[in-house]
């Protein structure tokens, strides 16, 4: 008799608890679609950077400008993903023009900028790269040389493409001329590593440094 008291005290607590369970899961439903729905963006995500590695890429003259495309056009999958994965990376995109006193050595060959790539580090350091199109470049690799060696940069004409460089304690200045384009960066208290050569190799895969 008391055993069976007992039971019958015991049951309902069963049974509550059970509804308890029932009643979270219930409230938890809603969720699962979202978190399947997130999953499944993460793999799409992932299957996309994937294909962004592969060597079928936007040539350099069919990149848009800030207005009608987006930095990841310029860069090539895995320094993107090197540079996006730090959650305190700031990316801003516009069309400014590099330094003025490089638009006035470039000014022969009326640059044009198309777009402008800037990115802060959680220190403050920073990394701006502009993509410029100029006119009439392609015969002018001395004259471009003489005039950016005339700021005090150091220049060097490995295959194609005409590379100059200037450092200025924790700046540094990289421009780079190939055919009709000039990709102009300057890192600044940041200076990720093989930077410029990936974005190089990314642009021209033809030049050889």
């Amino acid at each position: 008799m008391i055993g069976g008291r007992r039971w019958w005290l015991a049951w309902p607590a069963g049974i509550l608890c059970a509804g308890i369970v029932a009643g979270l899961v219930y409230l938890a439903y809603p969720a699962v679609p979202g978190v399947v729905s997130y999953t499944i963006e993460l793999l799409r995500q992932g299957a996309r950077s994937g294909a962004a590695s592969k060597p079928t890429v936007k040539p350099v003259g069919e990149i848009g400008t800030a207005l009608t495309d987006d930095c990841v056009s310029l860069y090539p999958s895995s320094l993107w993903i090197r540079l996006t994965l730090d959650p305190h990376t700031v990316l801003s995109q516009d069309m400014t023009a590099p330094p003025s006193d490089l638009m006035t050595a470039m000014a022969p060959w009326h640059p044009v900028p198309r777009m402008t790539c800037g990115w802060r580090a959680s220190d403050g350091g920073t990394v701006r790269t502009s993509l410029v199109d100029l006119t009439g470049a392609s015969a002018a690799q001395p004259q471009i040389a003489q005039a950016l060696g005339a700021l005090g940069f150091a220049c060097r004409a490995p295959a194609a493409a005409l590379t100059c460089t200037r450092t200025d304690g924790a700046e540094t200045r990289t421009e780079v001329v190939d055919g009709g384009y000039w990709l102009s960066t300057t890192e600044a208290g940041w200076h990720p590593d093989g930077y410029v050569n990936a974005l190089v190799d990314r642009l021209w895969p033809h030049t050889r440094r």
